[in-house]
């Protein structure tokens, strides 16, 4: 496993799924409890100085890409939470934001996605002919045709990893997608060390 420092950037839109973004930043926490574990640092961005989830929560991200662009060679790993299109999701299908993810997976980075934050990758032009899954009960969106027209193949289930890409059905995978994260960026041992710290 390469010694470099790990480093995540997690774009949050408006109408964030609270639970998604905050799972991640919670499993990364827990990589620096402890002296004894790798740990993996996270920087988050949005379009705004401060972003609301759909439930509630407030965000403020390290950058507002409407200002300022980090310098996204020094990231391992992209993370696109899911959100509500009716709350602001919808401008997470930005090409800004096409632009980073492109990017980082093009540098052999990790792109980590929960629910419908798959649905700007199938959009990026990085799912074809790949597997992947996505949130299948909204109401208003057809979020599997959207996936399929990025000619992704969609597999129903609950996790999919493909190309680097990971993706979930929904909210309630989003701890799962967290540990397979960490475990790509930091191996098992540590994954498994964090898993222990938190009594998974």
């Amino acid at each position: 496993m390469n010694n470099r420092i790990k480093k995540v950037l997690m774009f949050l839109s408006q109408g964030v799924e609270d639970l998604e973004a905050v799972t991640i930043m919670d499993v990364l926490g827990w990589t620096k409890v402890r002296d004894n574990l790798t740990p993996v640092y996270l920087k988050t961005c949005a379009f705004h100085d401060k972003v609301k989830g759909k439930f509630g929560v407030e965000f403020t991200p390290n950058f507002n890409l409407k200002k300022e662009e980090p310098d996204y060679t020094q990231f391992d790993a992209f993370v696109l939470p899911g959100g509500f299109h009716n709350a602001g999701f919808d401008e997470a299908y930005s090409k800004h934001l096409h632009k980073i993810i492109q990017t980082i997976h093009a540098q052999g980075g990790i792109i980590a996605t929960m629910c419908v934050g798959i649905l700007p990758v199938a959009d990026s032009g990085l799912l074809e002919n790949k597997k992947a899954t996505t949130y299948h009960l909204s109401r208003f969106h057809d979020n599997v045709s959207r996936l399929q027209e990025g000619k992704a193949i969609y597999t129903q289930n609950k996790i999919e990893v493909d190309n680097n890409i990971i993706s979930c059905a929904g909210p309630a995978s989003s701890l799962e997608v967290a540990y397979l994260l960490l475990e790509k960026l930091t191996g098992k041992n540590n994954t498994e060390e964090v898993k222990k710290l938190m009594i998974y």
